[in-house]
C-alpha cells in the first residue's frame, strides 16, 4: 500500500510529464503558424515568378488560364487564414490546459499564486490585435488580396479579348483598373473578417 509521500510524488511526476506536453504542443502550435505562413509566401513567389515569365496574349484560352490561377491563389490564401486561425486555437487551448494545471498546483501550495502570469483566467484572447498570429493574417491576407485584383483583371482582359476578336490588344482601362483595386480591398476585409470571426466565435 502507497503512503502518502509516494502518492504525492507520482502525482506530481504525472502532471510534470502532462504540463511538458502541453507546453510541446504549444510551441508546436507556434512553429506551424510560421511554417504555414512562410509556406504560402513561398508558393505564391513561385506561382508569381513563373507567371511573371509569360507573357500574356490576347488569346481568350490564355487569360482565362491565367485568371484561374489567380483565383486558385486566392482560394489557397483564404484557406491559409483559416489554417493560422485553428493554430491560434489549438494555441489558445495548449494555454487554458497549463492554466488548469496551474490553478492545480496553486491549490495544493498557495505561495505558487504569485510565481504564474498567466492563469487560466489570464490568458490572452483569442483575437488579439497586435500579435504575431494578426500579423501574419494581415501578411497572408495582403497577398491574397492582390491576387484577386490580378484574377479581376484577367477576367477583365478575357472578357474584352472575347468580346473583340478584331483587336490586336487588350488593355484595362482606369474604370476597370479601378474595379480591380475595389475586389482588392474587398477580399482583404474579407479574409481579415473570417480571421477575427473563427477566433471570436470558438
Amino acid at each position: 500500500m502507497k503512503n502518502k509521500n509516494e502518492e504525492h510524488l507520482e502525482l506530481g511526476e504525472i502532471v510534470a510529464a502532462e504540463y511538458e506536453y502541453i507546453a510541446q504542443t504549444a510551441e508546436q502550435a507556434h512553429e506551424d503558424r510560421a511554417r504555414i505562413s512562410t509556406f504560402y509566401l513561398v508558393s505564391v513567389g513561385s506561382l508569381f515568378g513563373a507567371i511573371w515569365g509569360t507573357s500574356a496574349t490576347t488569346e481568350l484560352f490564355t487569360l482565362l488560364l491565367f485568371a484561374i490561377l489567380f483565383l486558385f491563389l486566392s482560394v489557397f490564401s483564404l484557406l491559409t487564414i483559416q489554417q493560422l486561425v485553428s493554430l491560434r486555437l489549438a494555441w489558445i487551448e495548449s494555454a487554458k490546459a497549463m492554466g488548469q494545471i496551474k490553478e492545480f498546483l496553486t491549490q495544493e501550495n498557495s505561495r505558487l499564486a504569485t510565481a504564474f502570469r498567466w492563469t487560466k483566467d489570464t490568458i490572452p484572447a483569442s483575437y488579439k490585435p497586435k500579435s504575431i498570429s494578426y500579423y501574419l493574417a494581415i501578411q497572408v491576407a495582403m497577398i491574397g488580396a492582390i491576387t484577386f485584383g490580378a484574377m479581376v483583371i484577367y477576367i477583365i482582359l478575357a472578357i474584352t479579348a472575347g468580346t473583340n476578336v478584331l483587336a490586336q490588344e487588350v488593355y484595362v482601362s482606369m474604370p476597370h483598373l479601378l474595379l480591380a483595386i475595389l475586389g482588392s480591398l474587398i477580399f482583404f476585409f474579407v479574409q481579415m473578417t473570417v480571421y477575427k470571426k473563427g477566433l471570436i466565435n470558438n
